[in-house]
């Protein structure tokens, strides 16, 4: 029985090699930033881009690098801002060994963003 009976030859082009992360094919795209833009920016602006070109469910897009321990440092914000809050606010509180006094301190002190910036 010749092979042509249950099979056919096509000739094309294809990678040598394909690259995987974990155990899915992947492919990797590196971006640099322009002058004066911030990595927050350039991650959200791929983010952005990829709910614009609505990619099906199947395809998973993950940081690397710098970007991925950028959005790392981010999500434990929150946590360390409530940390360094409690944090001052038990020193302060036995510094004038009073549990009100602490809010009234921190209570006066300007939000971030409200203060003048002067250049």
């Amino acid at each position: 029985m010749p092979l042509s009976a249950i099979s056919q030859t096509i000739e094309q082009t294809a990678p040598l090699a394909i690259s995987h992360l974990g155990q899915f094919p992947s492919s990797m795209i590196s971006f640099n930033l322009a002058p004066g833009a911030s990595l927050g920016e350039a991650v959200d602006a791929i983010r952005n881009a990829e709910a614009e070109i609505a990619m099906p469910a199947s395809m998973i897009t993950t940081f690397q690098g710098a970007a991925l321990a950028f959005q790392a440092a981010l999500r434990n914000e929150l946590l360390l801002i409530v940390a360094a809050i409690l944090t001052v606010y038990i020193v302060l509180g036995v510094l004038y060994e009073s549990y009100i006094h602490p809010v009234t301190i921190l209570s006066t002190l300007p939000r971030p963003g409200s203060a003048p910036c002067w250049r």
